[in-house]
């Protein structure tokens, strides 16, 4: 049972790793897109008020159109090889195009990528004269066939059912959003991208596509986005502010980690985490869920499936997203901060004793900090 779990895993984070560039690409040429119509904020075509900024709002929503394709048929091909990528993407168009959204295109894939595996036996004793067939006809035509079928009662099915989930998420309010936010963001920096990480993620983006596949914005990203900044920025800040409970690997680790949690990305914690658990993981977890919950409370939403920088002008609120952001940044520091004297106390107190019965040794560490 694990190896199944961990093998359907791997297949899934297979479709998300080649995803993401789509996801990244797309949430930037948007923001670009606002940014250089700020001018025309407010107006029905805000984002197309001008040929550059219209350009790159078409090339975004273009790169959006390529998300659950790629991400059905990287699965497809994670299960069943070259011969899935087709018949996935045909699965993930369709399940875009029947309102399916991000749900219907996984479990397409799914059925798209058994489907594969399951010509692959029956065509397995063909003598070799026939690989051309299989290659040229039988995977590519007869399994697009086949996954285009199987894809008929699951966008029946997904497709309300999209519809029934869509509207219950739009309904959630108040305390509701608070306590998903805060869910999300301590989710979000328990394991900095892996399965914990990427579930939530997950989750946040299905609810832009739970209908047609567009980014449409909603408070779950708002929160998402906000919280996922703050991983990294965590870490960057206390390697700052507590200069003198880092090794200089860390300090320099936290330069980066500015520069990774802007671009929300939660792995700039990972060498914090490695070397300090006991204080950081938690305080990254808290702060997370802070920035989370206040994105929830205030109602933020954000069209782009990705935070960071790049995208915070699709944010409803850019004031908000910005308060809550550095409000649970600053309440993750502040634990940090506390955590490492109460995990380290002991430990600084043995190295002031070693210090001073070797005054030598303590000369080199001083020059060395």
């Amino acid at each position: 049972m694990k190896e199944r779990l961990r093998s359907s895993y791997k297949h899934l984070m297979t479709g998300v790793s080649y995803f993401l560039p789509f996801v990244v690409a797309g949430g930037v040429l948007l923001s670009f897109a606002f940014l250089f119509d700020a001018a025309n904020s407010g107006g029905e075509d805000f984002g197309a008020g001008n040929p550059v900024s219209a350009w790159l709002l078409t090339i975004g929503g273009y790169a959006f159109d390529f998300m659950l394709p790629i991400l059905a048929g990287f699965i497809a091909y994670s299960m069943a090889d070259r011969p899935g990528i087709l018949p996935g993407m045909m699965a993930g168009l369709l399940a875009r195009e029947e309102d399916a959204g991000f749900i219907g295109a996984i479990i397409g894939a799914v059925a798209a990528g058994f489907l594969v595996r399951l010509l692959k036996w029956v065509s397995k004793n063909w003598s070799r004269s026939l690989s051309g067939v299989k290659n040229i006809v039988l995977f590519p035509v007869v399994g697009t066939l086949l996954a285009a079928a199987a894809m008929i009662p699951l966008n029946l099915v997904i497709g309300p059912f999209n519809a029934w989930m869509n509207g219950l998420l739009e309904g959630l309010s108040g305390a509701s959003l608070v306590l998903i936010g805060a869910v999300i963001g301590g989710m979000l920096a328990a394991d900095m991208g892996g399965p914990i990480n990427k579930t939530a993620y997950l989750f946040a983006v299905a609810s832009l596509t739970a209908t047609d596949g567009s980014a449409t914005a909603t408070v779950i990203m708002g929160t998402a986005a906000v919280s996922g900044m703050s991983i990294s920025t965590i870490c960057a800040v206390a390697s700052t502010i507590y200069r003198r409970r880092f090794s200089q690997d860390l300090r320099d680790a936290g330069k980066a980690a500015y520069v990774m949690g802007a671009s929300y990305i939660a792995e700039g914690a990972i060498p914090f985490v490695i070397a300090k658990p006991r204080a950081v993981l938690p305080s990254i977890i808290v702060g997370a869920a802070t920035a989370g919950a206040l994105a929830g409370a205030f109602g933020i939403t954000m069209s782009a499936p990705i935070g960071g920088v790049f995208t915070m002008p699709l944010a409803s609120n850019i004031p908000l997203y910005l308060l809550s952001f550095v409000i649970g940044v600053a309440v993750g520091v502040a634990l940090l901060g506390i955590l490492l004297r109460l995990t380290e106390g002991s430990a600084v107190a043995k190295g002031e004793a070693e210090r001073e019965r070797n005054p030598s040794a303590a000369a080199s560490e001083s020059r060395s900090s």
